[in-house]
């Protein structure tokens, strides 16, 4: 009984200890709803979801992590990364993501975890 005590005190440390991004960015995209600031606002299949100005959101849907509308019913995903993207991971990757056939516009988004540069070109 202790060695049990043991083991799950230590799976909830390392759970505990999962670095959770709050906020990340997308600076270029085929389909410009999807550029902007991306904020933790609430959670979705026990990770967070992140929504940006324009509505658009990042989310993760049985382990899998997709950027669509969530505002429709069902959701209007638009990209997801399902190949080589890691299955229930706390956070979504920053590249790997696809577009949806018919759905999804090229070139599908990158995050990335700094502001976008400005231009300042006058």
């Amino acid at each position: 009984m202790r060695l049990l005590y043991v083991l799950l005190s230590v799976l909830n440390l390392s759970i505990l200890s999962t670095p959770v991004m709050s906020n990340f960015y997308v600076c270029e995209c085929g389909n410009p709803k999807f550029v902007g600031h991306y904020v933790a606002e609430s959670a979705s299949d026990g990770s967070p979801k992140y929504a940006n100005e324009e509505g658009m959101s990042i989310f993760r849907h049985q382990g899998y992590w997709y950027m669509g509308d969530m505002e429709p019913w069902p959701p209007e995903t638009h990209y997801r990364c399902i190949e080589g993207c890691g299955y229930n991971e706390p956070t979504p990757p920053l590249t790997g993501f696809q577009l949806k056939k018919n759905v999804g516009v090229a070139s599908p988004p990158i995050l990335q975890l700094e502001p976008c540069a400005e231009n300042d070109e006058l």
